[in-house]
């Protein structure tokens, strides 16, 4: 019998009052929490003994381990190898049987002259010509066309799918073409194009000119446009705001007025041009050739009639019809070409006309021109001269120079700059056209369009040029012009866009009997100026244009003297036309009643 030990009571501690005295009051000890509730149990308990690696029984790591398991939704499965290439060679087996499916059902439609939700004007799907390729063509057979829902019976059905001219009526709005492939054990292949026919252009709400103003002030347009359209004034950009309002702006006038473009989604471009005329001084002169100015006496009579208070301007040849350039310029084409003449000094000129405070007006003959056509012509240069259908010189006047020549027009516009920078106020362009005759017996190398789209965008450049330097810029143009446009290429509203005026030649005895009804127009110069001139001003209405009309004082068939003077000059004032020019070749004026037209001094 084993003897039983017991702690001798020296070493027995004395119970404590709050000691517990068996396991059932021993926190824990019965798998149960304080307060009753049983304990959860620590699967990884006991681990340790059975050689588990002491990492395991980290509490972390049992803790990441059991959120892992939760993110996975339970326990983790491993495929073998077997299991991985079964499941890797079906996925293989079904997007090929997939892609051979959808190789034998696709149906590829290329289609040219539309796209879908393309924006058409009533012109343009007038000429809609549409064609269309179907792929795999198996089934054209069996497809369908429609537009709107109806059978395209207007469509044409070829051997590779569909080709449409069309030809009959579509009315402006919405439209949808439809194309139907069948298609084996798959539904049928749809396609569709909606388009839409635009019938009605953009409007540009904008004044049509604004009031004159000064060479060098401010100029500001405000309107509006179409909120589904794009503007663009003088080629620029124009901001339009979310009501179609819109403001330009320019720190002086500028060359040719504004043209304001707007250009919907459907094609439509409308242009809507706004005339910004200037002020220009009143105008009342005579002419002057070159040698006129050279000669003593002739230079005299010039001086008394401004001393007179008769004329207020001088028109002097830069470049006359000869050819000749009165000064010793310094423009190397007139240099080389030798129409550069010693007749005065330009620049001398200038200062003492306006000691007197004379404007001085520069005329420049600019295509009937004898020395450069001749010298063109003898150098190889042919492109720069009119020319016969079987390709000779022009006769007209021993030459007329080409406007389409680019090296014609700088040389023009070289004389033009050496006059500005000179000082002349103003440049007064003359034989700014074709020669008279049959236009089929001339040929203008390089021309694009008519003479008279020629003539105007020459004075398109020049006027750019000339109203940087604050010149003015005017054209002499034939009388019959204003009636007759294309008998010598001036196209009276075309021109009058690019220049600040005209300059009318409307002399009474160059008129044929009958012409504006009047029988005898040297006889009746007041008839003839009058009407001629009232047409000049219906057909550059809307401009701003000023009227400089150039009157007769020369005698051709009847003598001209002062009354015939004075009576041109009342018939442009009635019509409130206060410029005027007198014309005598041999610089010789009448103007002993001039002062008794108005009563006024000018």
């Amino acid at each position: 019998m084993v003897p039983r030990l017991t702690r001798p009571a020296s070493l027995r501690m004395p119970a404590h009052p709050n000691m517990a005295t068996s396991l059932r009051d021993i926190p824990g000890a019965t798998g149960r929490e304080p307060g009753g509730r049983r304990r959860r149990r620590d699967p990884w308990r006991g681990l340790e003994r059975r050689g588990v690696a002491p990492v395991l029984l980290d509490p972390r790591h049992r803790t990441a381990r059991r959120s892992r398991g939760r993110r996975l939704g339970g326990p983790r499965w491993r495929l073998s190898t077997f299991d991985t290439f079964l499941l890797i060679t079906g996925g293989l087996v079904v997007l090929f049987l997939g892609n051979s499916l959808w190789r034998a059902t696709r149906v590829d439609v290329r289609v040219t002259g539309l796209r879908s939700g393309q924006a058409l004007t009533s012109e343009a799907a007038e000429r809609l010509n549409l064609d269309m390729i179907v792929h795999p063509t198996g089934r054209l057979s069996a497809s369908r066309l429609t537009l709107d829902g109806q059978p395209l019976d207007a469509a044409e059905r070829t051997s590779t799918g569909y080709r449409w001219h069309r030809d009959i009526a579509m009315a402006p709005g919405r439209h949808r073409l439809e194309l139907t492939v069948p298609r084996p054990v798959l539904p049928a292949s749809v396609h569709r194009w909606t388009f839409d026919v635009d019938a009605t252009p953009p409007v540009i709400r904008a004044r049509r000119e604004l009031p004159r103003r000064g060479m060098h002030d401010p100029v500001h347009l405000t309107g509006q446009v179409d909120t589904d359209a794009t503007l663009t004034a003088n080629d620029a950009p124009v901001k339009v705001d979310s009501d179609g309002r819109f403001e330009v702006s320019y720190p002086s006038p500028p060359a040719g007025g504004i043209d304001l473009v707007a250009t919907d989604a459907a094609g439509h471009r409308v242009t809507h041009r706004v005339a910004v005329p200037i002020r220009r001084p009143r105008v009342r002169g005579v002419h002057v050739s070159a040698a006129g100015w050279s000669t003593r006496d002739i230079r005299a009579g010039v001086l008394r009639l401004i001393a007179e208070g008769k004329i207020n301007a001088v028109e002097i040849d830069v470049k006359d019809e000869s050819g000749e350039v009165g000064y010793r310029s310094k423009v190397p084409m007139a240099r080389q070409i030798g129409s550069a003449k010693n007749y005065y000094d330009l620049r001398k000129v200038v200062r003492e006309l306006h000691a007197r405070k004379i404007r001085v007006v520069a005329r420049i003959v600019a295509f009937r021109d004898p020395i450069l056509a001749t010298w063109a012509w003898a150098h190889g240069d042919r492109s720069w001269v009119v020319q016969t259908p079987d390709g000779q010189p022009q006769g007209a006047y021993g030459g007329f120079t080409n406007f389409a020549a680019d090296n014609v027009i700088a040389y023009n516009l070289a004389l033009a700059k050496e006059a500005v920078d000179a000082g002349v106020d103003e440049v007064l362009w003359d034989y700014i056209r074709r020669p008279e005759g049959d236009l089929t017996q001339m040929v203008f190398p390089g021309m694009h369009g008519t003479p008279e789209e020629a003539v105007a965008d020459f004075l398109t450049r020049s006027q750019s040029m000339l109203r940087a330097q604050g010149v003015y810029q005017g054209a002499s143009v034939f009388g019959i012009a204003a009636d007759r446009p294309a008998a010598v290429g001036q196209n009276v509203p075309l021109i009058s866009r690019h220049v600040d005026y005209l300059a009318p030649m409307v002399y009474p005895s160059l008129w044929v009997p009958g012409e504006y009804r009047v029988a005898d127009p040297a006889r009746m110069p007041y008839d003839i100026v009058s009407r001629s001139l009232q047409d000049f001003q219906l057909k550059s209405a809307g401009t701003g244009v000023h009227i400089t009309p150039w009157l007769q004082d020369f005698s051709l068939g009847i003598a001209y003297g002062d009354a015939q003077v004075r009576s041109q000059i009342r018939a442009a004032q009635d019509l409130n036309i206060q410029d005027w020019m007198l014309w005598s070749p041999r610089v010789r004026y009448h103007t002993r009643q001039v002062l008794g037209v108005g009563k006024e001094r000018f």
